[in-house]
């Protein structure tokens, strides 16, 4: 009788603390699911600056950067928990502003878990574009990743559409807004569908190839102009500045993309920096206490972009012997540099 009562309480000791971790971490997932809308509107460094007093918020970052966390797989809490109960490596948070002379360390933290499966290919291909940005890889006389588009227009193709959800804080409607795009040129065509529970409303407008609307002075706000740059004023319905970048989640693929004010900080967008689409875009009346937003969701311009302005990315999976050796110390920075720059320009590699 004690025998069996001791071993009963060593299964207790031992199961107890496991219950109680299964439990935190299970905590921990939910205040991750409850921050992740921030954190894709923020950008990891505002989102950092607003939250780095938060208990678990590194967690969260693991989990936002493990390519389980995008999976509709019935297994995904149990993947992202057993995630959790590894241990956290703090990762360097990525600067995207700075350029540097030697390669960031999150680079390669980058690289080594896309190697080992743990990044999607954008993480990749991100650090990638850091490098040439940083001059430290160099493509010129290469033909990756050409412009199909005159910069400094808008660049959509004939039968492009985009679906937005718009919601006003004053009422419980929800409006479903549909734009369709004619052939590209000076003067672009547009067919407009408005739904809401009410009605449905059909129009046709055209803008020209700065995106104001015809026959007035008013700047269209759900497209603009390429590139989409740091630093640069916009025209939309309001006048906006871009301040930084994020890796914006649309569907199944994690979008490059900028994020924009207007001086009052009450009008905020999200842009796609390939297409110019507006991804999400918020405007907060402070004094009336109300809120518009319109967050898109659907186009097909997306997986035409080779028609508009990037070729398609491509990573052929040899490439992760390569990675493996550089991360392992095997070949220099400056071999892999030199290597990746060589894909590049013959287009073996397009990112």
């Amino acid at each position: 009788m004690y025998k069996l009562l001791l071993a009963s309480l060593l299964i207790l000791a031992v199961s107890t603390p496991l219950a109680f971790a299964s439990s935190d971490q299970e905590k921990t997932l939910k205040q991750c699911e409850g921050l992740y809308p921030e954190f894709e509107t923020l950008g990891k460094l505002k989102f950092l600056e607003r939250y780095m007093h938060q208990p678990n918020i590194r967690s969260c970052l693991t989990l936002y950067n493990d390519i389980a966390w995008f999976s509709e797989d019935s297994d995904r809490a149990d993947r992202l928990i057993a995630l959790l109960a590894e241990p956290i490596t703090p990762k360097q948070v990525r600067d995207r502003f700075d350029r540097t002379d030697s390669i960031p360390q999150w680079i390669k933290n980058d690289a080594l878990r896309w190697y080992q499966g743990k990044e999607l290919d954008n993480t990749y291909s991100y650090g990638i574009r850091f490098l040439i940005n940083s001059k430290m890889i160099d493509i010129s006389g290469g033909t990756s990743d050409q412009t199909l588009c005159d910069p400094d227009r808008i660049c959509v193709v004939k039968d492009n559409y985009i679906r937005y959800s718009i919601k006003y804080s004053q009422s419980n409607d929800i409006t479903n807004l549909t734009h369709t795009f004619g052939d590209p040129g000076d003067i672009i065509a547009i067919s407009s569908a408005e739904t809401t529970k009410k009605e449905k409303i059909r129009d046709n407008f055209h803008i020209d190839s700065d995106g104001i609307i015809g026959g007035t002075k008013q700047y269209y706000r759900f497209v603009h102009k390429i590139p989409s740059e740091l630093g640069v004023k916009i025209n939309s319905a309001y006048e906006i500045k871009t301040a930084n970048e994020v890796v914006f989640p649309f569907k199944n693929q994690q979008r490059d993309a900028v994020v924009a004010w207007d001086k009052t900080k009450q009008y905020q967008e999200v842009i796609d920096k390939q297409t110019g689409i507006v991804l999400f875009a918020k405007y907060t009346d402070r004094i009336k206490k109300t809120q518009w937003s319109a967050d898109l969701t659907d186009t097909n311009a997306f997986s035409k972009e080779t028609k508009i302005q990037y070729k398609k990315m491509s990573i052929p999976s040899w490439i992760k012997g390569t990675v493996k050796w550089w991360v392992g110390g095997e070949i220099s920075d400056e071999e892999y540099l030199r290597t990746i720059g060589y894909l590049l320009k013959n287009d073996v590699m397009r990112i």
